[in-house]
Parts: C-alpha cells; structure tokens; sequence
C-alpha cells in the first residue's frame, strides 16, 4: 500500500539515536514521587479509607504558579500514587477551610467550567514532549486531552478512566484511576513516568501545581516531575472493538401509493495494541452520526473553512500527524490550516452540482486504518490509509472520484529525512515510483514535507475540483518536496 512504501523510505533515512538518549535530563530541580503497588484492588469512591492510601506517601511540596509564579499556595494539598497490573491510581486531597464556598458547577464533558479543578499530567512514555492531561470538577465534570510537541492539546481525544470526588469538612477529594491500556509505554523492569499535579482555587483565581509550573519558561510536559516505582508493568495490548448495526425505514412511492423498504447497514471500529508502544486503529464502513455537529459559520472570503476534527478514529493520535504550516505566508493565522487537514477525507462531493434531490451529502469511507506510536530508538510514527468510494449523481456523473489516501508522519529528535528537496521526478531513484492516479500523499518531519495537492489547503491551490481536469482524473501535480 502507498502508505507503508512512504513509511519504508522514513525508517531508511532516520539515524537511529539509541536507547541512552530516549529521555533528556530532567531540568533543575524537578522533583521525584514515588508510586506504590495496590495489594487488593481499590475503591473508586473519593475516599482515602483504601489500604494503599495509608501507606503511599504523600507529595505536599505544591507551589503558587498563578498568579505569582512560585509563590506560597493559599491552601495546602496532598497527592497519592499506587498502580497495580491495570490501573494507576491517584488520590488528591484539596485542603479548603471553608468546604462550603467549593465552586461545584456542572458542565458539558471536556467543557472547563468557572469552578475549582483537580488535573494530573502524565508523560508514560517520559520523552517531555509528549502526555496526557486528565481533570476533574468537585461535580465530577471530566476533562482530558492529550499533550504533543511539549505544549499543545488536543481537546477531542477523549480516553476510558474513573474517577469520584468528595465534599467534606476539610475541602474536597478527587480519586483517579486511569488504565494502563490508555496510556502508551515501554515496558520495562521499572518504569519512570513524568507527573504533575494541578489545582485551580476558583475564588481566589489561584492555581497551585507540584512540581511548580513556570509560564515564564516554554513547555508543559518538559516541566513534569518524575514518578518512580513503578515495577513490573505489564504490557496491555488494547484490544477494543466496536460493531454498529443501523436500520432504516424508507418510503418508496409506488404508483399512487407508497412501499416500505428495510435498508440495513453496518461497520465496525477496532483497535489493537500490536506491541506494548504501537497501537493500530482501523474503521470499516464508520458511522460519525453522533459526532459533534459544526459550529455555523458564515465565510465571504476565497478560502474554505477548517473545522475541527471530531471523527473518533482520526481525533486518535491526530498531534502526531499536525504539521502547521506558515500561516503569515499562506492563510489567515486563525483558521487552523495545516499541512495535513483529515476532513478532506469522506468530505463532500466537490461536484455536487451534478448530483439530484438525494445526492449523498458526504463521500462513502469504506474502510481506513492507523498505525501511530514509537520505536525503541526515540522515533515517533503515524501511518494513515484510507478509501472513500465513488459517488455519483444523475446520469451517473462522477461527483467524486474513489481515492485512496496515505499519510505517513515521523518525528525524530535532530535533522533527519531526506538530505534535500527533492522534486517528484526524482523520486524513483529511491525506490518510489510518481503518485499513481486516484493517491493522495503527504509525507514529512521536521525539516522536509510533501506537498500533496490534494490534502493541502486550497489557498496554495486556487483551482477547484470541476475546474481541474487533471485533479478529476486523480492525477496529481508534481510538487517539490520543501
């Protein structure tokens, strides 16, 4: 498949660095925790009455980061880690003297609301660039997202975690237990993950973390503390799978009546851990039906609109395959173009004119599938493939033709990649031929990125689909590789 051919050339050109410089040192002063194995299983209740609870020790060095930077916090607070072969398990006790004035506020799932919060940060596999964020309100209101390139989030990945919370007369509790399955590390003898703890004291807009964050230096994830002891981890392979069966009843007119007619569809999502590090996802005939609707937005300008991205299988790992690009020079910094835009996969048809009455709104992805993680040398991977089908309108008119799409992205610590640009003639001298009629490819790392045609914004493309003979039949311009 075109995407794992891209992928072959990637792993030619990195320079493996080696497994002794996977983790940068840690910066000055960055403190250490460290975790204890559950012996019996823990209660998810926002209670500290578990045995582990009486034995981990407790992180109480929590610092002011805002709005002094570094200062002492108002309130104090206490933390807790234990593990056990499933789960890793946080208690978080919030000292308030005056329980009472606790800002509880219910809100939408990932939605932070204007009351006080418990966050924990965990970077599983330890690379300070990378990590996941999970948030708790006093009204049990969950936040997650996941964190890429040291300080972005994404808000639209969405994990399976626990977590209870308390009320009582000495400030309120949060207890956490996040699988193992949804974080992403090597297994090892002993493993050190980055940690940190944050609380937001609503009424007094402070905010306290361990170990103490610094807005006046860049990075979130390279900030993290260490968290120690974790032991014998077991490598969780993740399998998950989701069928989906939807039926509909159709009116079909009949003469002067009308017939009734069962239409059934199905599909599937899976999702597979292949190596402790690497994780397939892939979808057959998806179903986004329940995804999140776009906002309305009136645009009077030449450039299209870039939604988020909200599709389950593409919000998975998406930070991997994020390439801005320089907006200044290209579009409007605020629309949040990028090299790669995964809308424009099962998009709709760009020839809708020639469809009817009952056209299909959106382009048919019969089947895609991701490979995202890491290798032992410290590189990070994405591989995307996908397929949408034909659509066509009256007269069997082609609205959009069937289109393969691949996607490969690697990240690596220093200059890697191919040694210059490279113009797509050239491309065959290392093993791959030009872009086949109906593939679409985008490739790239720090340095160097494809640009293909029809995955890039249109505000380098000016040309339509109907007004391009050439994009019609899938063929694709020969772009340098910049």
């Amino acid at each position: 498949m075109p995407a794992f051919v891209l992928l072959a050339i990637l792993m030619q050109t990195a320079t493996p660095s080696g497994t002794g410089g996977l983790v940068p040192p840690p910066p000055a002063g960055a403190t250490k925790a460290t975790a204890v194995r559950a012996a019996a299983p823990v209660v998810i209740d926002g209670r500290d009455d578990d045995a582990v609870w009486r034995v981990a020790p407790a992180i109480t060095q929590f610092r002011e980061f805002q709005p002094k930077e570094d200062g002492d916090p108002r309130f104090p607070t206490e933390a807790k880690v234990a593990y056990d072969d499933r789960y890793l398990f946080v208690f978080i006790r919030a000292f308030d003297p005056h329980p009472d004035s606790i800002l509880k506020l219910l809100a939408r799932r990932d939605v932070r609301a204007a009351t006080d919060q418990l966050k924990i940060m965990v970077d599983s596999y330890h690379d300070r660039r990378s990590g996941f964020e999970f948030a708790v309100n006093p009204a049990g209101v969950k936040r997650d997202y996941a964190m890429y390139n040291d300080s972005q989030e994404d808000d639209a990945w969405d994990a399976v975690w626990h977590v209870a919370t308390q009320v009582d007369s000495l400030g309120w509790t949060a207890e956490f237990a996040i699988p193992l399955s949804q974080l992403r590390y090597v297994p090892r003898a002993t493993n050190t993950f980055g940690f940190a703890v944050w609380r937001d004291i609503q009424r007094y807009s402070e905010r306290v973390s361990w170990p103490v964050y610094r807005g006046s230096q860049a990075g979130v994830s390279s900030q993290l503390g260490e968290l120690t002891g974790l032991e014998g981890l077991p490598s969780p392979r993740r399998p998950e799978v989701a069928p989906y069966m939807v039926t509909k009843n159709v009116s079909i007119p009949v003469g002067s009546s009308f017939d009734r007619s069962q239409k059934v569809t199905g599909g599937a999502d899976l999702k597979y851990g292949l190596t402790p590090n690497l994780t397939l996802d892939a979808t057959v005939n998806p179903d986004f039906g329940q995804v999140e609707a776009d906002p309305a937005v009136l645009n009077l300008s030449v450039f299209e609109t870039f939604f988020q991205e909200r599709r389950p299988f593409f919000v998975q790992g998406a930070g991997i395959f994020r390439f801005d690009v320089n907006c200044s020079a290209v579009n409007d910094c605020n629309t949040g173009e990028g090299l790669f835009y995964s809308r424009r996969i099962g998009r709709s048809p760009q020839l809708a004119d020639y469809g009817g009455a009952d056209a299909a709104a959106a382009s048919t992805i019969y089947g895609a599938a991701k490979l995202t993680g890491r290798f032992p040398g410290g590189q990070t991977i994405g591989v995307l493939d996908a397929f949408t089908g034909r659509e066509a309108g009256t007269l069997d008119r082609t609205m959009e033709p069937a289109t393969n799409y691949a996607v490969v992205r690697q990240r690596v610590c220093g200059r890697v990649g191919l040694p210059a640009p490279v113009p797509w003639p050239q491309i065959p001298a290392l093993g791959i031929a030009r872009p086949e009629p109906g593939h679409r490819y985008a490739f790239g790392n720090r340095d160097h990125a494809a640009r293909p045609s029809a995955l890039l914004p249109t505000a380098r493309r000016r040309r339509h689909l109907r007004s391009d003979p050439d994009v019609a039949l899938g063929r694709r311009r020969r772009d340098q590789i910049r």
